[in-house]
């Protein structure tokens, strides 16, 4: 075998490579691109392509329509080739490239605003007419402004939950609620986790309310109360879910 740089004879192919790596600096091509069919040198042996070649390009692109069109674009007038799919040659690469965002002239400005204050800290906010208008109860900041909103005004009479001021549950109601959770070992009888999943006792629920009774203490009994965790007690007291003391829903 003959080194194809110096011509030296070599006895194997194993030789001539060493030779060729060894003495004149560069590796034999080991692989064919199956692209284009250049020979290539790949240390591992596991390529496919050679360099040069763009597996996705050309025929290998989904959108390949066996050649380049011509289109004069929009913005410049200046002729491109482009590869034709679904899509029309609008814009050169040049234009392209050199665009403030999608395009120059960018039609989505922002609109009107005007101003206005948060109901809750009195910050200034410049926002869209429509919002000012969408919410009876004023803008907020973000969540959090709103959530404190909602905690120091809609309450008492306000809530939607109102049925009248406090009342005095007696002094039977600890034992029974203490009752309740020994019942249900300490578990929502709702969802069911436990007061270790739920990181507390659970809520006792009265199924029939309190204030249903000419005597509070008349609702304190165990086929009245019910263990729940807090978010399932608001779910019962809203009227969401259905709960009774031997835990069906």
């Amino acid at each position: 075998m003959r080194c194809p740089t110096c011509e030296k004879s070599l006895q194997t192919e194993r030789g001539l490579r060493q030779h060729h790596t060894k003495v004149h600096g560069e590796p034999l091509p080991n692989r064919t691109c199956t692209g284009c069919g250049l020979e290539f040198y790949d240390p591992k042996s596991r390529r496919v392509y050679c360099d040069d070649y763009n597996p996705n390009g050309g025929s290998n692109n989904g959108n390949w329509k066996d050649a380049m069109e011509e289109a004069s674009c929009v913005r410049c007038d200046e002729t491109f080739e482009y590869y034709p799919s679904n899509k029309e040659g609008v814009y050169c690469p040049s234009c392209v490239a050199d665009a403030d965002g999608l395009l120059r002239d960018n039609p989505s400005a922002p609109g009107e605003r005007v101003s206005t204050m948060c109901a809750y800290c009195d910050a200034n906010l410049e926002v869209y007419p429509s919002r000012v208008e969408a919410n009876e109860r004023g803008v907020f900041c973000d969540r959090t402004c709103y959530g404190n909103w909602l905690s120091e005004t809609i309450v008492g009479e306000n809530h939607h939950q109102w049925a009248g001021g406090p009342i005095s549950y007696g002094r039977a109601w600890w034992k029974i609620r203490r009752r309740a959770l020994e019942r249900d070992d300490y578990r929502c009888q709702a969802c069911g986790r436990d007061n270790e999943a739920i990181g507390r006792n659970p809520d006792v629920h009265h199924v029939i309310p309190v204030r249903t009774f000419d005597d509070p203490e008349d609702a304190h009994t165990l086929d009245n109360v019910v263990s729940l965790c807090r978010r399932c007690h608001r779910l019962a007291e809203e009227g969401s879910i259905a709960v009774s003391p031997d835990g069906k829903r």
